[in-house]
């Protein structure tokens, strides 16, 4: 019966100390780029070179700071195209976010950013994009995917417990107990 006890007290310790198997350090946590709402979501394409949306679109109002998404070091920042300007972070794990769409960025090539830092502002337009909108995309190992998954919260960690002083039981749950003095 001690031995029992000491058992389950050993246990219990190993559960509540222990770190969620899905555990998430600061280099692996992110943040949306500003703080309004999804207009326009991740479409890839339907077939080979059909239209797609290979990003997030945020509102954000003309003159929003644009801050890193995660810990990373800016591979780009720049103009693209005549009017506006992008910036591309390189993150671990073969990953890159960038942030498109901007009026000004402040961030130069080969700088380490941390989550939140400043990347730039908006408040550029460009092909589908009114200069209301900051456009994030996220690639992994070159390959474009849909962003959303990065900000959405871990499910808790799932905790079972068996009984020590006999074996757990393993049956389907759509059987029910095969013995009613274990119910």
């Amino acid at each position: 019966m001690l031995r029992s006890r000491t058992l389950l007290a050993m246990l219990v310790a190993a559960v509540v100390t222990a770190a969620p198997p899905v555990a998430a350090g600061p280099a692996d946590q992110w943040s949306p780029p500003v703080d309004g709402p999804v207009v326009r979501g991740f479409e890839p394409p339907g077939r080979p070179f059909g239209p797609r949306h290979l990003g997030l679109d945020f509102a954000a109002p003309p003159g929003t700071e644009v801050r890193a998404a995660g810990d990373g070091v800016v591979a780009f920042a720049g103009r693209v195209g005549r009017a506006a300007f992008a910036v591309a972070l390189d993150h671990s794990g073969a990953r890159r976010t960038t942030y498109a769409y901007l009026s000004r960025v402040d961030v130069h090539a080969g700088t380490p950013v941390h989550r939140g830092d400043v990347v730039g502002e908006s408040g550029a337009a460009g092909p589908g994009h009114g200069p209301d909108v900051v456009h994030l995309g996220y690639r992994v190992a070159g390959q474009p995917e849909d962003p959303a998954p990065l900000f959405a919260a871990p499910p808790p960690p799932r905790i079972s417990l068996a009984p020590l002083d006999r074996p757990a039981c393993h049956w389907p749950a759509s059987e029910g107990p095969r013995d009613a003095r274990l119910h």
